[in-house]
């Protein structure tokens, strides 16, 4: 477990961690001059102090012009402890710190009333109650009190069994994520290199894992890691850990802190967030729209403003949904809490929780985005799945909900099963409610049912002929419910064209025998298949009425329409492929030219530009400056029985 001390400037958190780990966490030689910390400490025990469990200091500084430094060194920490001088009590730092605290999400934590030997028993109470009445309301409220000295050692050891406890009771989650990292330092170490050290906020870690630092996407590996200052092979999620990074042209200036070391798929830099924003309630006037301010994320630190719907405003002590343009790229997923600070990082303002990173920049207001934004305003994920499958018209990108929430794929698919979703495969993994799916496939089935009567002839139909008959609203969820429908064999599948089980399409008697005249004439023919005039020719007949007759027999599939003017059996499309495959595979680069093809087809020259196009529309060749290769297997072109 890691505790973040947090209090007053001079109230003793860093003799209080040196009295309860033997570790003095001032390192820097300025800290020790001054006798004040400066940037972040460290110490874990046990060591030579009281405790004798596995804990983790981080000791933050006290001074207002070091709250940045103090909210790096408190976010992804499990413990708060919050320290309080007797002789001095509650003061500024220690109620920006509180609030801090709060902001972050912290629940858990012990105050510690130091300097008890400069104080009487009424002073102690005293401050007691001022602790209690600062701490109402938030997180911590009712958070244990202990009086203790580190001058004199009275106290700590009863501090220290809390801490223990704490420690006990503390059930660990997010190991089975993916792993982040907020780097707060960053050193080389002769020998061995790039060091960076942090708290996990998710997931776990291994030696010899590939990971990435964001934003910048410059990849590294794990060549070691520390936990507690000793060496691991593995750290995770609640621990503060030193990983030993090496990577190509990796140099300290990649990794600073602010930086995320993380799984490559949860790479995501934002400057836009969608936010749950809360003022607080001391604020002497309310955040409107176009705010400046600094951003306090995991440990980074960065300008942006606060906009809001209708150019409106947030009261002090109210919550509102928001959007934050940062000035910069930070990391961030949804669910990670912030601290705002004015411009000029005198005073806290507020804080909230991050919902989404990567919304539209138009239209962020409308009635669909505000849906979608209160359905991720959750952090509980099935509920969130829950909300945006009802709100959703487009289906959930299941691979971006993963990403934002950090969702292994077993616990997103055991979640997308838990609410009935139906996902569509064919491309993007979308997911639609399991309701709004069965309805559209009894449309798509009553469509098909109504087609096949009124047009028996019609061997089915195509998915944009099938698309042109549902609202525009219900199209991207269309391939999920013809998936289904194929899969359940409610629907059957023929090529390109779908049609209910039992439908054989037929021609009508009098189209019946035109097409046998035209069969016969095309038979005859061979591979060097005649033009539509000849054949309307043949048969007395126009071309375009002819054209009407043939483009409905081709549906279904007994014959092959190449051009306009073109109309050819599908075998002798499908022998006319194979010649064209053959022709290339003897030429000594593999090419097929239009000269060795009609020599070798036997067929004219109308025939054979329209034929090669053809090929090139179908993909089974593409057209270079030298002639045309072949890029498919010519049984592409085979003839699919569709009756």
């Amino acid at each position: 477990m890691i505790v973040a001390t947090a209090g007053h400037i001079d109230h003793g958190k860093t003799a209080l961690v040196k009295a309860l780990t033997g570790i003095d966490a001032d390192r820097l030689p300025e800290e020790k001059a001054r006798g004040i910390t400066l940037d972040l400490g460290f110490a874990y025990a046990p060591r030579d102090g009281r405790l004798r469990v596995p804990l983790g200091f981080v000791d933050v500084p006290g001074h207002e012009r070091l709250v940045r430094t103090m909210v790096a060194g408190a976010t992804g920490v499990s413990c708060a402890l919050l320290v309080v001088a007797a002789d001095d009590g509650v003061m500024p730092q220690t109620r920006e710190h509180a609030v801090i605290l709060d902001l972050l999400g912290l629940d858990r934590g012990i105050v510690a009333v130091t300097k008890a030997d400069r104080a009487d028993p009424e002073r102690i109470a005293a401050v007691t109650a001022e602790i209690h009445a600062l701490l109402a309301g938030t997180g911590l409220a009712g958070a244990p009190v202990v009086a203790c000295s580190a001058l004199t050692g009275s106290g700590i050891d009863d501090l220290a069994r809390l801490l223990e406890a704490t420690a006990g009771s503390r059930v660990p989650t997010g190991a089975d994520r993916g792993f982040r990292l907020a780097v707060d330092r960053h050193f080389t170490v002769p020998g061995a290199g790039l060091v960076v050290t942090g708290a996990v906020h998710a997931g776990t870690v291994r030696v010899g894992d590939r990971l990435l630092v964001s934003p910048g996407a410059r990849e590294v590996r794990v060549r070691g890691v520390r936990v507690h200052d000793a060496v691991a092979e593995t750290a995770r999620a609640g621990e503060r850990c030193a990983l030993n990074l090496v990577g190509p042209r990796l140099s300290l200036d990649d990794v600073g802190r602010g930086t995320w070391v993380l799984a490559p798929n949860l790479h995501n830099p934002a400057t836009r967030l969608d936010v749950s924003v809360r003022v607080l309630p001391h604020e002497g006037r309310p955040l409107r729209h176009r705010t400046p301010m600094h951003l306090h994320l995991g440990a980074a630190a960065v300008t942006g403003r606060l906009l809001l719907p209708g150019a409106g405003s947030v009261e002090p002590g109210a919550t509102a949904r928001a959007v934050i343009t940062l000035d910069r790229e930070i990391g961030a997923l949804a669910g990670d809490r912030f601290v705002l600070r004015d411009v000029s990082a005198v005073r806290t303002l507020g804080g909230g929780r991050v919902l989404d990173v990567d919304g539209p920049r138009r239209g962020p207001w409308t009635p669909e985005r505000r849906a979608v934004v209160a359905a991720l305003d959750t952090v509980d994920d099935g509920r969130a799945l829950r909300g945006l499958l009802a709100t959703s018209g487009p289906g959930v990108d299941l691979a971006r909900l993963a990403r934002l929430r950090n969702l292994p794929a077993a616990t997103l698919d055991a979640l997308v099963a838990e609410e009935g979703a139906v996902v569509a495969e064919d491309g993007p993994r979308l997911a639609f409610q399991g309701s709004r799916i069965a309805v559209l496939a009894a449309r798509v089935v009553s469509e098909l049912a109504r087609t096949h009567m009124a047009q028996p002839d019609n061997p089915g139909l195509a998915h944009d002929e099938i698309a042109s008959t549902v609202e525009a609203g219900d199209r991207p969820a269309l391939p999920a419910a013809l998936d289904g429908l194929v899969r359940t064999e409610r629907v059957l599948r023929r090529g390109a064209l779908l049609h209910l089980p039992g439908h054989v399409a037929r021609l009508r008697p009098a189209d019946a025998v035109v097409y046998d005249t035209v069969r016969a004439v095309l038979e005859e023919a061979g591979l060097d298949q005649p033009r539509l005039t000849v054949l309307a020719e043949r048969l007395g007949r126009q071309p375009d009425e002819l054209r009407r007759l043939l483009d409905k027999v081709g549906r279904l599939g007994w014959l092959v329409r190449v051009s306009n003017s073109y109309y050819a059996l599908p075998e002798a499309v499908a022998e006319l492929a194979r010649i064209a495959d053959a022709v290339a595979r003897e030429h000594p680069e593999g090419l097929l030219t239009v000269g060795r093809f009609r020599e070798t087809a036997g067929i004219g020259r109308n025939l054979t530009m329209p034929l090669l196009e053809f090929f090139d529309g179908r993909g089974f060749t593409v057209r270079i400056e030298a002639g045309r290769r072949i890029r498919a297997d010519w049984r592409v072109l085979a003839p699919i029985e569709l009756a």
